[in-house]
């Protein structure tokens, strides 16, 4: 790779002028604009890249992210897959390098936190789930002068912490809203996380049809085929008609279609479904699923820009990112 005293020799300039120049640091440093033009031009024709590590080092700063990264959906989904994308795209064009811990339980966070710790970061991402037994663990990191930010909203749980996430309200109630809003009127739901049921309860609110506590399938915290197969099969069994899903997994609305077309049921004439992720699985099942994205990698980059004015001592807030309706054949689109 090449170096500014490679440059400096190429063009017979100094490296202190080479360096000043690349760096956008010219300060009262006098230098043609035929030199500043050739030094660009020669840096890029050598490959030559920035020590991103050196320059952090002068700023007092490591130019290090640490990444706790909490596995994310189901088998098969690609969350995890996209906010990782999001994050270093982001990070990379910042020139920020990232730190990754992947955890499952809280001691794994604690042992890796005080390894990322001992590395040297200027601030920490945490993605997942809220851990309120580590609410003074954070507020102790902070403290020491790392600051946080989380990509699962807490506000209200952790009065003063910065988020980026998504709205689960709104994606209960957007696609319960298009089934209303396209003809469905008995819309069952499979219930796993209480944010999103409420937003589906809003949207049968605003369109003046009663909740029909039959049409409600609990499979708390479960997000896979199964629950959504059992959830079908249930209504199915017990004579509860249906015209539309509104499932909270994609995997959910997977299994659930199966059942039904099991069943001799068509997807979407006799019920219309919905899922939630975006995944890869909507395109595999036999019935492409419409699903709501959580705009995942747009809050991996929102996350990251947040975090570095938070490292740089600037104002910030939190962040709402609202989800999107991917619409496909299971809706009838």
């Amino acid at each position: 790779m090449a170096s500014l005293k490679d440059i400096a020799n190429e063009l017979n300039l100094s490296i202190p002028l080479v360096s000043k120049v690349l760096s956008g640091r010219m300060g009262t440093t006098g230098c043609s604009e035929e030199n500043r033009l050739a030094i660009l031009a020669k840096a890029k024709e050598l490959g030559y890249k920035p020590n991103i590590l050196a320059r952090a080092l002068r700023n007092g700063k490591t130019g290090s992210i640490g990444v706790f990264v909490h596995p994310l959906g189901a088998p098969g989904s690609d969350l995890v897959e996209r906010l990782l994308m999001g994050l270093s795209t982001q990070a990379n064009f910042r020139e920020q390098r990232l730190c990754l811990s992947f955890y499952e339980t809280d001691n794994e966070f604690l042992q890796r936190f005080g390894k990322t710790a001992r590395a040297e970061i200027d601030g920490l991402l945490i993605t997942g789930i809220y851990h309120p037994d580590l609410a003074d663990l954070y507020k102790e990191i902070e403290e020491s002068g790392i600051p946080i930010v989380t990509l699962y909203k807490n506000a209200e749980k952790q009065p003063g912490s910065i988020n980026v996430y998504c709205d689960d309200f709104q994606v209960g109630y957007l696609p319960t809203k298009h089934l209303l809003e396209n003809g469905c009127r008995k819309i069952a739901h499979i219930r796993s996380m209480e944010a999103r049921y409420q937003g589906y309860l809003k949207a049968l609110d605003e369109h003046g049809v009663l909740e029909d506590c039959a049409l409600v399938f609990d499979a708390i915290e479960r997000y896979d085929m199964d629950s959504g197969r059992e959830a079908v099969l249930h209504w199915l069994e017990n004579g509860i008609e249906f015209d539309g899903l509104v499932a909270e997994s994609d995997h959910q609305a997977y299994g659930g279609i199966n059942e039904l077309l099991a069943h001799g049921k068509k997807v979407p004439d006799d019920v219309k479904v919905f899922g939630v992720d975006d995944s890869p699985v909507c395109s595999l099942c036999p019935i492409p699923i419409s699903s709501v994205s959580q705009q995942v990698q747009e809050i991996g980059a929102l996350a990251i820009d947040t975090l570095i004015k938070r490292i740089a001592g600037d104002p910030t807030e939190s962040i709402e990112v609202a989800p999107e309706l991917r619409l496909r054949s299971s809706t009838g689109n």
